[in-house]
């Protein structure tokens, strides 16, 4: 018999997905799906990987959830072994402390290294951990690395939270090379919210978060399957949970006359597209998407705006709802003499000059300063008092030269598509 474990991390218990209702939008519908799939499936472990309460909302709302879980886990006789992260460093271990359960075990305390055995017909499975011991951490783990009563005749499993190659990080910056010298066999980490497998021999995998929580966690979510032989080979699948997935579709419209051919083929697009992954993710329920229209018109300004109620849009699939959360333009001017106009002074010819420059890869002076006093303003807008509780939880990012260049980009494209109207009528 082996033994089998799933593992997550970034579960934010007390969170909700983005720009989707319903009680499937919520953290703890996803940790019920957790804890239904591990008893359904037969799990021997449950694995969590640090950030399983939400900082914001903590011990309160998270202790109920929790506790209903763990303690149906210990009556299907299902193991937890779990590590914390910067969001519940401490709150954690005082539910874990509290609810005093045989089957629930944190490692690593107070950043200490620890090994744990699982122990099922006579097979072991090791798990080492480290578990934040303050909200901000600013060394690696590794400078302490010690696993004491590990034993090399087992497999081991490390759980661990953090920033992975990331000097400088205030969240745990660690190596992967430091990972890959220790004695572990398989690496479960925690804290980036993207799954992603780092390395084999041995497997380096970032979970990720179990439910997609905006649109910033694209693609399918879930959680991590491992199996551990008998003669102690470990194999790892994916297995997709989330309920809600976020998606880009790129609609060109080159060749669209009016509206209401630009507003199928939109809707073609997303119920094809939606269908598609209905098919592949059998527990979706939610599908939001970013549209971005592609291509050359003559006239962006109005694509625009046929396309402005987009965001409306709202549609049940066999048992998934697709939605719009939001219209992005990467349109170009639809223009034959664009180099002819860029030799020119005028405003058209600088706008044209810029954009051709940008295509071949070049970032002139003029398009430098433009994104200079871009990000002037927009670090004012985002340090702005309407935005500090998003920027306590670390939820945006600051702006970007990239962002900067891509929103000046296509603001050149949209004046100058309405200078070449204004010439031409």
């Amino acid at each position: 018999m082996s033994i089998k474990i799933l593992a997550t991390a970034d579960l934010h218990l007390g969170k909700s997905s983005a720009d989707v209702s319903g009680s499937h939008a919520s953290t703890k519908y996803t940790w019920q799906k957790i804890i239904n799939y591990c008893i359904q499936n037969n799990m021997d472990v449950l694995a969590l990987c640090g950030d399983i309460v939400d900082w914001d909302n903590r011990y309160f709302e998270a202790v109920g959830p929790l506790q209903r879980g763990f303690e149906e886990l210990h009556r299907h006789g299902i193991a937890v072994y779990m590590v914390s992260g910067n969001h519940d460093f401490d709150v954690l271990a005082g539910i874990a402390g509290n609810i005093k359960l045989p089957n629930v075990h944190l490692i690593g305390a107070k950043g200490q290294w620890e090994v744990q055995k699982f122990e099922k017909d006579g097979q072991i499975v090791q798990f080492a951990g480290w578990s934040f011991p303050a909200r901000s951490v600013r060394e690696s783990a590794f400078l302490d690395w010690g696993l004491p009563g590990f034993d090399a005749k087992y497999p081991c499993i490390g759980l661990l939270h953090g920033d992975i190659d990331k000097p400088g990080s205030e969240y745990h910056p660690f190596k992967l090379d430091e990972l890959v010298k220790s004695e572990v066999n398989l690496w479960l980490l925690g804290h980036i919210h993207k799954p992603e497998r780092l390395r084999q021999n041995p497997d380096v995998w970032y979970l990720g978060s179990p439910q997609a929580m905006s649109a910033k966690e694209p693609d399918g979510h879930g959680a991590l399957f491992a199996e551990v032989s008998p003669s102690g080979i470990i194999s790892v699948n994916q297995v997709l949970l989330s309920t809600v997935l976020y998606r880009t579709v790129e609609v060109p419209v080159s060749a669209i006359d009016n509206e209401t051919e630009l507003r199928d083929r939109i809707v073609n697009m997303l119920v094809k597209d939606g269908m598609d992954a209905e098919n592949e993710m059998p527990e979706l329920l939610s599908i939001v998407y970013q549209v971005r229209l592609t291509g050359e018109h003559i006239t962006i300004n109005e694509v625009e705006r046929w396309t402005r109620d987009i965001v409306q849009y709202n549609q049940l699939l066999t048992r998934t709802t697709i939605s719009v959360r939001k219209i992005a333009s990467r349109l170009q001017p639809a223009l034959q003499n664009l180099e002819e106009l860029a030799l020119s002074n005028s405003p058209a010819g600088v706008l044209a000059h810029t954009i051709l420059e940008h295509r071949k890869g070049i970032v002139s002076p003029f398009l430098n300063r433009l994104i200079a006093d871009w990000k002037i303003k927009a670090n004012y807008v985002y340090r702005s008092g309407t935005y500090t509780p998003l920027l306590i939880g670390r939820r945006i990012d600051p702006p970007s030269d990239h962002e900067g260049m891509n929103f000046i980009i296509n603001e050149c494209n949209r004046l100058l598509a309405e200078l070449n109207g204004q010439l031409n009528s």
